[in-house]
Formats: C-alpha cells, structure tokens, sequence
C-alpha cells in the first residue's frame, strides 16, 4: 500500500512539474493577471456567493447518497442495535447466575461464555458501520467535487471575481478557476465560511498594525515638538 501510494505520488509530482515546466520553456506561459483591489466589501460579497452556492450543492449531495446509501445504513444501524441487545441479555443472564449462590458452576460458567461468544457480533456490527461511513463519505466527497466542477464549469468561478474588469484571461486560467473553485466548492459551506474568518482575522490584524503605527507616530510627532 505504502508503495502503491509512493508510485501514485511521484506519478502526479512528474505530471505537474511537466506541466508547468513544459509552458514555460517554450515560452507559452500566459502573462500574469491583474487582480483588482480587495476590499472587506468585495471579498465578502464574492464568499457571500460561494456560500450559498456551497450549501446547495451540499443540499443536493445530501439527496443523492440519501437515495443510494440509506437504505443499507439502516440496516447496519438495526444490525448493530440488535448485537447490543443480544449481548446485554447475556451479560444481564451471566450476572443473574453469577449471584445466584444455588447455580451450578457450570452454568455460570456456560452464561460467562455466551458474553464472550456473542461479543464478537457486536464488534463486527461496529465495524462494518465504521466501513460503510467511511465509504460513504468518501463517495459523498466524490460526488461533491463532481457538482461542483459543473457548476463551475457553468460559470460560478472564485478566481475570476478577483481580476480587474476586462483582464484578457486565456483557457489555462479558465480551467485553473473552474479545478481550484471546484475543489474550493467541494470542501462543502464550512471551508467557504472558515475562508472568511481568515480572511476577516488577516484585515483586522492589518488594521490594528496600522492604527498602532499610527498612533506611534503621532506620539513621535509631539516628542519632537
């Protein structure tokens, strides 16, 4: 497995560093954009919109494992309840007979075995509900980055909400917005919203960098006159 990945890996870095080397020597590289100023306002108009976006698209990958995974979710749910049930009678049966002093010890130790006999159900019951979430979410994540590649693909882009008004852009930045804003889009409503607390932390601290050198400067000012 280790090794599988290491391949997988060194595949992709080639792969990338192909494609960005390649451009480059032969001089086919597209100049660099212009981006337009970015202000609180217009960055949190630009997240306000992916937000929303995201959490449609999560509603609607919500909808479509619903269809094909729940079925099967419940009944690992009802396989897992029904292995608790069984080994909480035993365990409930074994403690009966455990303070019964008139019980033969091998009936004590017959209910002592039917705990241990029934637990590893229940531990299997577990982990097949483990499995199927995980798989679950793997698919979820799938099928999210999928949508949201379409949508961007339809033209909600993140990048391009950036660049100055009539910035010539070629294809290559085109389909870098649509993979990054797909990507972005995918990580569901609660990445877009941690975005924004980064973003709005950065802007503080930016301001209350400058507020302090101004007031520094002012104190300087009055010193030296």
């Amino acid at each position: 497995m280790k090794k599988n990945t290491t391949i997988i890996t060194t595949v992709l870095l080639v792969v990338v560093g192909a494609l960005v080397v390649y451009p480059v020597w032969s001089n086919q590289a597209p100049p660099p954009v212009g981006f337009k100023p970015l202000t609180p306002q217009a960055f949190a108009g630009l997240i306000g919109w992916l937000f929303v976006v995201a959490l449609f698209i999560e509603r609607a990958v919500e909808v479509v494992v619903m269809v094909f995974r729940d079925q099967q979710a419940d009944q690992l749910d009802e396989a897992e309840e029904h292995a608790v049930r069984v080994v909480k009678t035993a365990i409930k049966k074994a403690a009966a007979l455990a303070g019964d002093n008139t019980a033969a010890p091998a009936d004590k130790k017959a209910a002592n075995d039917a705990v241990e006999a029934v637990r590893p159900a229940l531990v299997a019951a577990r982990e097949n509900k483990l499995v199927y979430r995980a798989q679950t979410k793997e698919i979820a994540l799938m099928i999210s980055f999928v949508f949201s590649v379409f949508v961007s693909l339809a033209g909600v882009r993140a990048l391009h909400g950036l660049l100055l008004d009539a910035t010539p852009t070629g294809n290559l930045f085109t389909v870098a917005d649509i993979v990054v804003t797909g990507a972005m889009l995918a990580g569901g409503s609660e990445g877009v919203h941690r975005m924004a607390n980064a973003f709005t932390s950065f802007m503080d601290g930016v301001s209350a960098r400058g507020d302090q050198a101004q007031r520094k400067a002012n104190e300087d000012t009055k010193v030296n006159s």
